[in-house]
């Protein structure tokens, strides 16, 4: 066993690993926070080792390995028992990797990893499921076949090297995976899966609270008789472009209001340049939005709203530097000098002298992110840590995640080199408007077949060295300045006994709080300000206040973009009462930070120029809407139907292009100088801090002051036995269903009651994804879902499916409710003794970073009930909860029907006995 050295600064995690006899390497990680054990496997294979004629295989292989194993022969078996434990499970398939991971309640972690390493001993991979996982994997396709990244993506792949893996469909379908006998693809599936699934070939990592010589042996133990066979030899993979003088150009046809134009460069890999990372130091100049940058002066033109620059597709031998430009409608047509700022930028910092300044910027940033960085669950970090390793190996594995070493001059420089015409591919996507003077010849429009997009390929028509020649920009344009946001004192105070928030400041119309929290042993804080105003506010009202924080946002983009790159980050968003301002990050230099916007937010004032573009951004994501996957949309208008006071879509169309500059800021004037503000100042921060603070802010606002009465989410009355339907519109043809279930007790359900719809999730879930997703092959989206809004229980089935109907959907859920019984004897203590416990563990999962800790804390704060005992309250009420009394109450609302029935669907031709209902 041999330890992981460069563990962060503040990380309390103890990092070893081993190799086993078969030649697996383990990573162990002993998490002293880890409330569910976890364990992650990732194997160096995916969509790139496909045969050409079974696309999709390896998605379909990781697919058919929950379905049983010789051990654990039933099909639900591994799910099921991870479920009833508390537990999620997961795995993806990308191009070059495939991870399957989960975490589970500490009881049942060794049968858990007993279960799951069966996966990788002996999978039945039995082929009465290979139909059914055919159509899963179909199912999941076609249910992206509106999307427009995935659409987008796959005519891109038009421009890549035909011989290059990445140019193929990676997902699968019917047509790629079901063109031979079941028992013939059972076999392409073992060549595969005996292939790669070899433990030369991957990684594992175990996290747990547990001791890092425990780890090993469930190691040893449960992952010794993966078979010791050597992987597939590497086959070295082809240029991904074939180089032309000129540079490729690609113009796609989006279902959406979308104006990006994306410019890719091929550069080499940079998989194993961890140390020092040199296209950090072209992103980090590109992609900033400070004054003087490049995004700075395509915004202050009306011309771009946002950009974003980085490494994509790295397949290990090459990869692609992207610059992604969003546009405004002005943007477009002034395309020309959009392009000539991108690439006067580029030729700027090509002729500059290596910055050494950015070079220890970035450094700094990546050693200060990696040292402070917040806590990640068992899950998540197994998940990262195992695909890492696959490349970074396991003794360099952490200091694999940040900047170790400035990187040379000549590796930064042969980067920039890359950065050239004939090195170039453009995309440009747009529903209508292409710039054809970009493209050599007129466009010769084609349909790409998996996702029908239409693009239109050719060479770039305009050459960079005459744009360059001819530009007027000076040779500093685009290189930003020096950062003086960089935090400086990063000591972290002793522990405080402080162990509630309390108010340091209460004045009529002004209330301020403070707690300090250095219990996660991080120089860093949060700073939260509400504004609350809001009084039987109109939709006109809604809309205004959302422009308003839209205005801002977009107004101070630039001011703080450095103290963003420099860990101090910030939100304001609008909600029912008005607006909450929050900062957080690293605490030297954030009151001044939240101060300062405090003061820019009641002095602000919108533009006409910046309310037409946000105006227009507004009505492109409402006319986009429907474009979005079917069972979003149900979740979404679930929300919108149950709450009060919200509006339809063409009615917000219409407000939209009403709304006037003068509107807007006559509605700043107005809320800005009359509110009642709460302030919360948590983490590293001394109570002097937080008193100076409080002082500075009423020095600014005490002429504003006033009592707001707060107003709580009011949500529609629902009567019992009552059938409620919504029906939307989509442009996906598949069908979607969220059939809820929704007590009628006037928003005022106890603890209790609202747990029990809890503990009825955890007990039907599996039940319902097994038989509607694994056995019937409804669909790939198969859930029930918690849809429970503040005090008012729901529960939600929801199926997407590109082959049945709504009427058949609905049926079938209603059978399946109609079957559940809720004597003593139809649910066995232990189901319920199991669903109790994995619900009251996700309760008292304690917060495991300030952000978490601060955002349960702060709604207590400002509502006017300061419920700081809210969780446990919960706790309280599923530790005392009885079974006898959990099934009276389902006999009640769900046997005899006393809950109301709310059907969301975008399909339903046979609308009798249901109710319409609407937004409003």
């Amino acid at each position: 066993m041999q330890t992981i050295p460069g563990k962060g600064q503040s990380d309390q995690h103890t990092y070893a690993y081993i190799t086993l006899e078969n030649g697996l390497t383990a990573i162990l990680v002993n998490d002293p926070n880890a409330e569910r054990p976890a364990a992650a496997l990732a194997i160096k294979v995916g969509s790139y080792q496909d045969p050409d004629e079974h696309l999709g295989l390896a998605h379909l292989l990781e697919h058919m390995l929950f379905l049983g194993t010789e051990k654990y022969p039933e099909a639900d078996a591994y799910q099921a028992f991870i479920r009833q434990h508390g537990g999620t499970h997961n795995a993806y398939t990308s191009s070059q990797v495939t991870n399957y991971y989960f975490d589970v309640l500490p009881d049942a972690y060794p049968e858990a990893l007993d279960r799951f390493a069966q996966f990788f001993i002996t999978p039945t991979l039995d082929p009465q499921y290979i139909e059914r996982e055919i159509n899963a994997v179909d199912s999941e396709y076609r249910a992206k076949l509106d999307d427009e990244q995935r659409r987008s993506n796959q005519a891109f792949k038009t421009l890549l090297n035909p011989q290059h893996p990445g140019s193929r469909f990676t997902v699968g379908n019917k047509e790629t995976l079901a063109n031979i006998k079941a028992d013939q693809l059972r076999a392409k599936l073992l060549e595969l899966y005996h292939g790669y699934y070899t433990p030369d070939n991957m990684m594992l990592t175990l996290t747990a609270n547990q001791p890092i010589e425990i780890l090993a042996t469930y190691a040893r133990t449960y992952f010794g008789d993966i078979k010791p066979n050597t992987s597939q030899p590497k086959k070295t993979l082809p240029e991904q472009f074939k180089s032309t003088e000129q540079g490729n150009i690609q113009f796609f046809k989006t279902n959406t209001e979308k104006n990006v134009v994306k410019f890719s460069f091929q550069i080499p890999s940079q998989t194993h340049n961890h140390a020092s990372q040199p296209a950090r130091y072209l992103s980090y100049v590109l992609g900033d939005e400070s004054r003087n940058s490049l995004f700075a002066d395509l915004k202050q033109n009306h011309w771009a709203q946002a950009l974003h620059a980085g490494i994509n597709q790295d397949d290990g031998k090459n990869a692609l530097f992207t610059v992604t430009i969003k546009l405004t409608d002005e943007g477009i047509t002034q395309r020309e000098k959009v392009l000539e700022r991108l690439f006067i930028t580029i030729n700027n910092l090509k002729s500059a002298p290596i910055s050494q300044q950015y070079l220890t910027e970035t450094k700094t940033l990546s050693t200060l992110n990696y040292d402070f960085h917040d806590y990640l669950q068992p899950m998540k970090l197994s998940q990262i840590l195992s695909s890492r390793a696959l490349d970074a190996g396991a003794h360099d594995l952490l200091s694999s995640f940040h900047i170790t070493q400035h990187a040379d001059e000549s590796d930064i420089k042969h980067l920039l080199k890359q950065l050239t015409q004939d090195n170039l591919t453009i995309q440009w996507l747009n529903p209508s408007q292409f710039p054809e003077n970009w493209m050599a010849k007129t466009p010769s429009w084609e349909i790409e077949p998996l996702y029908n997009g239409h693009y239109a390929n050719g060479t770039i028509a305009f050459q960079v060295k005459t744009l360059l020649k001819n530009s007027q920009l000076s040779s500093s344009f685009g290189l930003p300045e020096a950062n003086p946001f960089m935090p400086e004192n990063l000591e972290v105070l002793s522990q405080s006994q402080q162990a509630d928030a309390r108010p340091i400041t209460s004045d009529p119309g002004f209330h301020f709080w403070h707690k300090q929290n250095s219990k996660y042993n991080k120089p860093t804080g949060m700073i939260f300000g509400y504004f609350g105003f809001l009084e039987n506010p109109t939709t006109k009202d809604r809309l205004l206040l959302q422009l308003w924080a839209k205005l801002f946002n977009d107004a101070a983009s630039e001011s703080t973009y450095q103290p963003y790159m420099a860990g101090l980050g910030y939100q304001l968003y609008a909600h029912g009462n008005g607006l909450t301002l929050r900062t957080s990050g690293y605490n030297d230099k954030q009151d001044d930070f939240f101060y300062s916007l405090v003061e820019m937010l009641l002095d602000f004032r919108a533009s006409s120029e910046r309310l037409a573009i946000a105006k227009q951004d507004i009505l492109k994501g409402l006319n986009n809407l429907e474009s979005q996957p079917p069972y979003a949309l149900a979740r979404h208008y679930f929300s919108q139907v149950a709450i009060q006071g919200n509006a339809p879509t063409r009615e917000l169309r219409e407000l939209v292009t009403q709304i006037t500059i003068e509107d807007i800021n006559q509605f700043i004037q107005q809320h800005s100088q009359h509110f009642e503000f709460a302030g919360y100042m948590t983490g590293n921060f001394k109570e002097k801090a937080a008193t100076h603070l409080s002082q500075r802010i009423m020095s600014v606002v005490k002429s504003c002051l006033y009592d707001h009465p707060y107003r709580h989410v009011e949500l529609k009355s629902f009567e019992a036995q009552q059938h409620y339907l919504y029906q939307f519109n989509t442009r996906s043809a598949d069908s979607v269903v969220l059939y809820s279930l929704i007590a009628t007790d006037n928003n005022n359900a106890t603890y209790l009651e609202r747990c029990y719809i809890r503990i009825l999730a955890q007990l039907l879930g599996a039940q319902f994804y097994n038989e509607f997703r694994t056995e019937k092959q409804y669909g790939y989206i198969v859930a029930v879902t918690n849809q429970t809004i503040e005090k008012t229980p729901a529960l939600g089935f929801l199926i997407q499916s590109p082959n049945t109907s709504t009427k058949v959907l609905v049926e079938e859920i209603e059978r399946f409710i109609d079957e559940r019984k809720w004597g003593d004897k139809d649910i066995s203590d232990t189901a319920f003794e199991q669903a109790r416990q994995a619900v009251l563990a996700a309760y008292q999962k304690q917060p495991t970073n300030l952000k978490e800790q601060a955002l349960e804390e702060w709604p207590h704060i400002v509502e006017p009930e300061q419920n700081f005992a809210d969780r446990q309250h919960w706790i309280d009420a599923l530790q005392s909860m009885k079974k006898e009394e959990f099934l009276a109450y389902m006999r009640v609302k769900v046997e005899n029907n006393q809950a109301a029935r709310l059907l969301i669907t975008n399909q339903w031709d046979d609308t009798s006995g249901w109710k319409p209902i609407t937004i409003n």
